[in-house]
Formats: C-alpha cells, structure tokens, sequence
C-alpha cells in the first residue's frame, strides 16, 4: 500500500511540473469600458520558453476583436520574460490605439 501512494504522489508531482505556469493580467481598457486589451505570459516547460499573447476583449459581447500578439522567446535568463513582454506590447501597440485603449 505504500509503494501505491509514493507512485501515485510521484505521478501527480510529474503531471504538475509539465504545465505551462501563466498569468493573466489587464493592459488597460478603453475610455467606455467597451474593450479591454488582456495579456497572458508565463513559463512553457515543453519548450523551455516564455510566451506572451496580447488580446482585446469587447466585454460588451464577450468577443475577442482585433488580431492576436503572440510572442515567443527562449528562457535563457531571467529577465528574457521581461523583454518578451516588452516586445509583446510593442507589436500590440497598433492594436491598443485602435480600440482605444490606454493603460
């Protein structure tokens, strides 16, 4: 019985550290509160990388608009999350002034 429960630990333990850890967090919004850009970043295990996606939300319909920025980079040093998500909010930027949206 207690062989059963160290591999079922083990193989929770295993299945946890294989996800994507991720954040979701607000860019800013629009004057009316009608679009909300959301920026989503964190750690890709699989892929040893980091990943930053920039999307805007009509919360009025509960749709996505505009195009999607996804930006990908190797996760060599820790600050490299950081530069991937100011390079995210770069090529998001045209995105941004187009709904309006400040931050």
């Amino acid at each position: 019985m207690k062989y059963l429960i160290l591999f079922v630990l083990t193989m929770i333990s295993s299945a946890a550290s294989a996800r994507e850890h991720q954040v979701i967090d607000t860019l800013g919004s629009s004057k009316k509160g009608q679009y909300v850009a959301l920026e989503e970043y964190g750690y890709e295990q699989q892929r040893h990388s980091y990943f930053v996606r920039i999307k805007v939300i009509n919360v009025w319909t509960s749709e996505y608009v505009g195009r999607s920025i996804n930006v990908e980079l190797p996760a060599l040093r820790s600050n490299d999350l950081q530069k991937a998500r100011e390079r995210a909010k770069v090529l998001a930027q045209d995105e941004l002034n187009r709904f309006g949206i400040r931050g």
